[in-house]
């Protein structure tokens, strides 16, 4: 014996919004913020500084609330600019 069903669609598959709408209702009429840039390929370096130097530089990274490596890559791109 076999039986037949039939399967209705699902009445909440409704018309999914496209991205532009999407965009606008989360910015609100606000343009979204640029793509960020292509991530470079990272390479390690390793260096010892002193412990009073490493302190140091921990204590003013707390103080501005920003990560030591990210600073520290601040640091070497104005030191060593393209």
């Amino acid at each position: 014996m076999s039986k037949t069903v039939t399967i209705k669609t699902n009445p909440r598959n409704k018309p999914q919004p496209s991205v532009d709408d999407l965009d606008a209702f989360v910015h609100d009429g606000v343009p979204p913020p640029p793509a960020p840039a292509p991530k470079e390929k990272m390479k390690r370096l390793t260096i010892d500084v002193a412990a009073s130097l490493h302190r140091r530089i921990r204590f003013a990274c707390l103080q501005k609330e920003v990560d030591m490596a990210t600073e520290i890559r601040r640091i070497l791109s104005e030191q060593f600019p393209v």
